[in-house]
């Protein structure tokens, strides 16, 4: 008797199948899920707190990113515009300070993003009357300047 090598694989492969979706029995009970990008949407949840919440101009704040991806370039907005860049460390934890020297009363919006999936904003508000919060002697992270204000120094010739 002759065995068709055709007839033999197509028999093999049946039985592959077969043996497949016997294998998935003990998961009927399961509820059902469906597979969707609503699923990964999600992965990363970052949140950004910027302390205090209240300092009069010539304040530095401090912001703290955490739930960011790891280990990744992360760019600071205040009002939609780019202050700088920092580091995300390996938990995906990020710290900078703003320094609010020559900038106006008013509440400012901070935003740290690493792309647009993982984007997390908070604010803080100068007024006349709010605490002068300095900047900390040894700072964890980047100090950046809320308007990018340069003090040169005063030359004086005789």
């Amino acid at each position: 008797m002759k065995i068709n090598r055709e007839l033999l694989t197509r028999g093999l492969v049946a039985a592959l199948i077969l043996m497949s979706g016997l294998a998935l029995i003990p998961f009927l009970d399961l509820p059902q899920t469906t597979l969707g990008w609503e699923q990964f949407a999600g992965i990363y949840t970052p949140e950004l707190v910027v302390e205090p919440e209240l300092g009069q101009p010539g304040s530095t704040f401090t912001g703290t990113g955490s739930n960011y991806p790891a280990n990744t370039l992360a760019t600071v907005y205040v009002d939609g515009e780019p202050l700088g860049t920092v580091m995300t460390d390996g938990n995906g934890s990020a710290i900078f300070y703003i320094n609010t020297n020559g900038a106006e009363v008013a509440i400012y919006n901070v935003t740290l993003e690493v792309d647009i999936n993982a984007s997390a904003t908070d604010n803080f508000e100068l007024t006349a009357d709010g605490p002068l919060i300095p900047a900390p002697s040894d700072p964890a992270g980047p100090i950046f300047g809320l308007n990018n204000v340069i003090y040169l120094p005063l030359v004086v010739s005789n």
